[in-house]
């Protein structure tokens, strides 16, 4: 990385440090836990620098100042054909796989006053993040493998809707794999944003397939469910994704066009109700209830003289269940019930007298709970429709309803990516003054990410549920994250001794685990990367 990127923006003879040497230590400052960019200097004390990064390297060169200029300078030379040239080297280096991309964005809050004089700069602006919160933002764009590996990334406007950015990404992604001399045909997964004319077209322009999620307000969506609840409807056999405790789903195939564009309509039934779906249903079973009780209560208390007018009520009642009441989750029974009781008088009744009775007509509602009916909604709101216009067989391997659905839910791993590049410990606040910075310091994030990725990849592979890793606090773990792995290392010691010559002796303050060997030889490495 370090030569690419010396390549990509070349060494100024006037500078004492490189480019390169600014992008290592703000990236490994992010692993250590970020800190803003005027305490590097600070930090870079305290680590093993020339070690670390290169010989002959001081702390005293990484002040705010250097790192600064060092982020303008990429700016200057194009930090997004900078960062793709870096992600397209990953992925020749591990010879990652370019048959499905994952692609979506999200947003991060900034802080501060950001002016630029340049119209083309990233336009840090009010938007409203994903929990409808309004904020000054930008947007991140990312596009990656099953891994989560980032082939494609951008930072861009924080009012860029999704619907504008993904046809712009395909086109740009394509450019990418031009640029890598792959012309092979590729499948492009995202969110229901990605459904849209303009998304299909460029799709088709890019040489690839599209895999989304038709939104349920969409014409071809709604038929698509309505039919899949027909009595004839063959569904295919329950089958599961995951290995343990994944959810069981059941597919259903149709086609339909949208647009112009031929499209495959797979209706898919989870076994898990989606959390929001599950709490609007709950909340509507619960409003529906009250309600219910309310009216009985209300047609339960007035009695009526004769039956003609306790009949009238009742069809007035009937007709109010199917007009404004409509119960989806109880049954409602209402009869005329007839009461004979002794009829009350003023005053003291006389001696001998007889008591008087009379008749009175009361409406009686027999409301029940309708398991059956609450089953269906459940089922039904467990019901999404994936649209997809991959063919049925795909460079020699069938490509059904099941493939396509495992494909979609891999969108996971670019959801996972955002949860690093929101977490404090990796990308804390970015304090610097101008746009040009913040869009060179979150694509710097965008570069880190790939690493950690990387890292966590390959540590991966040698770790199996036979053999786990052994973490923190004895835990065992099959598929440890990177920052599980990072803290294994955390009390890694290096003490440098200068000898009379002026040398430096490096030695380790105490053995390696047995974990940070095991860890160190599955990399190609062993102790001798500290000393």
């Amino acid at each position: 990385m370090p030569q690419l990127i010396d390549h990509l923006v070349p060494v100024d003879p006037q500078c004492q440090t490189r480019v390169s040497d600014a992008v290592q230590a703000i990236i490994y400052n992010m692993f250590d836990g970020r800190q803003a960019l005027v305490h590097v200097e600070r930090w870079a004390q305290e680590i093993d620098l020339e070690k670390l990064i290169r010989p002959g390297l001081h702390p005293s060169w990484l002040n705010d100042d250097a790192l600064a200029r060092h982020l303008d300078r990429l700016y200057e030379a194009d930090i997004h054909k900078v960062i793709s040239t870096c992600l397209i080297h990953i992925y020749r280096k591990e010879g990652l796989s370019l048959r499905a991309f994952h692609a979506d964005t999200t947003d991060k809050t900034v802080y501060g006053a950001y002016e630029s004089a340049s119209l083309e700069a990233l336009q840090i602006t009010h938007g409203y993040n994903r929990h409808h919160r309004w904020q000054k933002q930008i947007g991140f764009g990312l596009v990656g493998n099953e891994d989560g590996i980032p082939f494609y990334g951008d930072v861009h406007d924080g009012n860029l809707p999704d619907k504008t950015w993904n046809p712009e990404v395909l086109s740009r992604v394509h450019e990418q794999l031009k640029q890598a001399k792959i012309e092979d045909e590729w499948i492009y997964v995202a969110d229901s944003a990605a459904m849209t004319k303009e998304t299909l077209a460029q799709t088709k322009a890019a040489n690839a397939f599209l895999i989304t999620r038709g939104p349920s307000s969409l014409r071809i969506v709604k038929t698509a469910l309505a039919e899949a609840d027909a009595e004839d409807t063959t569904w295919s056999d329950p089958f599961t994704l995951a290995e343990r405790n994944g959810a069981t789903y059941r597919v259903w195939e149709t086609a339909s066009t949208y647009e112009g564009h031929p499209v495959r309509l797979i209706v898919v039934e989870s076994s898990a109700l989606d959390q929001r779906k599950g709490k609007t249903l709950e909340k509507e079973r619960t409003k529906e209830a009250e309600l219910l009780r309310e009216e009985q209560a209300r047609w339960e208390r007035h009695p009526f003289s004769c039956r003609e007018d306790a009949e009238q009520a009742l069809a007035s009642l009937k007709a109010s269940l199917k007009a404004s009441l409509r119960p989806r989750f109880h049954r409602v029974e209402a009869a005329v019930e007839e009461t004979v009781r002794l009829k009350k008088r003023r005053g003291r009744p006389k001696k001998g007298a007889e008591p008087e009775v009379e008749t009175l007509y009361f409406l009686h509602l027999d409301v029940e709970f309708d398991q059956d009916a609450w089953e269906q909604a459940r089922r039904k709101a467990s019901r999404f429709v994936l649209v997809t216009t991959v063919p049925k067989e795909w460079k020699g391997q069938p490509m059904d309803a099941q493939e396509i659905l495992k494909l979609y839910k891999g969108q996971i791993s670019v959801e996972m990516n955002f949860a690093f590049l929101k977490d404090p410990f990796f990308t804390d606040e970015i304090y610097v003054k101008k746009p040009e910075r913040v869009a060179v310091l979150g694509y710097l994030f965008l570069l880190a990410l790939a690493i950690y990725r990387v890292f966590q990849r390959r540590v991966r592979q040698f770790i199996t549920p036979e053999h786990p890793l052994k973490g923190a606090g004895g835990r065992k773990l099959t598929r440890p994250t990177g920052q599980a792995i990072f803290q294994l290392f955390q009390y890694v010691n290096v003490v440098l001794l200068e000898l009379p010559d002026g040398r430096i002796q490096r030695s380790l303050d105490r053995s390696l685990t047995p974990e940070q060997r095991r860890i160190l030889q599955g990399l190609g490495l062993d102790e001798s990367i500290y000393v």
